[in-house]
């Protein structure tokens, strides 16, 4: 009796041990549906640091190019005001990621859970190593869009609240504006001045006048282009010879020369400055600018008298029949000399006794 009890109790056991275990297969298929061989597969431990993880929990997932690879431990902060994400990732999704690989926060609609989401990094950069920690980034979150537009919007509201009085003040006043809203003849003038403008670009567009040949005719065009060519010529004809002009460009003597006459005449300068001589007396005292001036009026005055024709100068020049006679007498008293000296016994005489 004793024996048929017991049996019937380790049946019953055996009974709710396999159903226990059937639930747990059951459990663990209905969680990891298709997922169970990643509870075995080889994972290393990857860090992020971010300034705001914005929400970001335990066991959020890791993607890298829009595949699950992992998922985080844990967050912690640290001494540099900065938050520690720990990331627990596939071995083999390791050799995808990069030394500049960044670590974005991201969410999944507009109010979904958080993710991270590992972006791939650059060729050049290394290949991301077991331990390594990596930047991270935040994405704007809905949130901070609404506070920048309410800003904005803000801003706005109190730029159209500007802009109103200022269309009032404009609207009420007599000044500037007010009048060049509302006085036709600023239109008017508008108009004409369009309409000047047009007869000017047709005269132009027709070849009238200076600019329109300039823009239509390609002769200075044809000139310019002949003259750079000269200009190019004489440049290599300048750089190939050795004459003077050359050495003037090319040889630093000149310039050491210019050099030492600039230092010489500065030297000059300075002493005639501080020098009490006549060049210094020339330049700083007055008296010879009003000595010649003196003098020039004297000369207008003198000139003035033999232009009028007084005194004996004025009479030479406006007096003809004066000039006649006395070239006549200078030309007697030149033939006069020339007998004196051919014939001097005719005119002198000397006699001891």
């Amino acid at each position: 009796m004793y024996d048929h009890v017991k049996q019937h109790r380790w049946a019953k056991l055996r009974v709710g041990i396999v159903i226990t275990i059937a639930l747990i297969i059951i459990l663990l298929a209905v969680m990891f549906a298709g997922n169970i061989e990643k509870l075995f597969t080889p994972r290393v431990m990857i860090y992020a640091m971010v300034h705001d993880v914005k929400g970001l929990r335990d066991g959020s997932p890791v993607w890298f190019s829009g595949v699950e690879i992992g998922s985080v431990k844990y967050i912690a902060f640290t001494t540099q005001q900065n938050v520690k994400v720990a990331m627990s990732i596939v071995t083999d999704s390791l050799k995808y990621l990069k030394k500049d690989s960044n670590a974005n926060i991201m969410t999944l609609g507009l109010l979904g859970d958080k993710y991270v989401e590992i972006t791939p990094g650059s060729i050049e950069a290394g290949g991301l190593n077991p331990g390594d920690t990596i930047t991270g980034k935040t994405q704007t979150e809905i949130q901070d869009v609404v506070q920048a537009s309410q800003d904005s919007i803000a801003k706005i509201s109190d730029f159209v609240s500007m802009l109103k009085e200022i269309l009032v003040k404009i609207e009420n006043s007599k000044g500037s504006a007010s009048r060049f809203i509302q006085d036709p003849a600023v239109y008017d003038n508008l108009k004409e001045a369009i309409r000047e403008l047009t007869v000017l670009i047709r005269k132009i567009e027709s070849g009238e006048g200076t600019m329109g040949r300039l823009i239509n005719e390609d002769a200075l065009y044809n000139d310019l282009s002949s003259s750079a060519k000269d200009i190019r010529l004489f440049a290599q004809s300048l750089q190939k010879s050795e004459g003077t002009l050359n050495k003037l460009i090319n040889d630093p003597s000149l310039y050491d020369r210019f050099q030492k006459a600039s230092t010489s005449l500065d030297t000059f300068t300075q002493k005639l400055a501080s020098s009490k001589g006549t060049v210094n007396k020339l330049i700083e005292d007055d008296s010879l600018y009003e000595n010649l001036n003196s003098a020039s009026e004297k000369m207008n005055k003198v000139l003035e008298r033999i232009d009028n024709g007084e005194g004996l100068m004025g009479s030479l020049v406006k007096d003809d029949e004066l000039s006649k006679e006395l070239k006549s007498t200078i030309k007697e008293i030149n033939i006069l000399i020339k007998d004196i000296k051919e014939n001097p016994d005719n005119y002198f005489k000397f006699s001891i006794f």
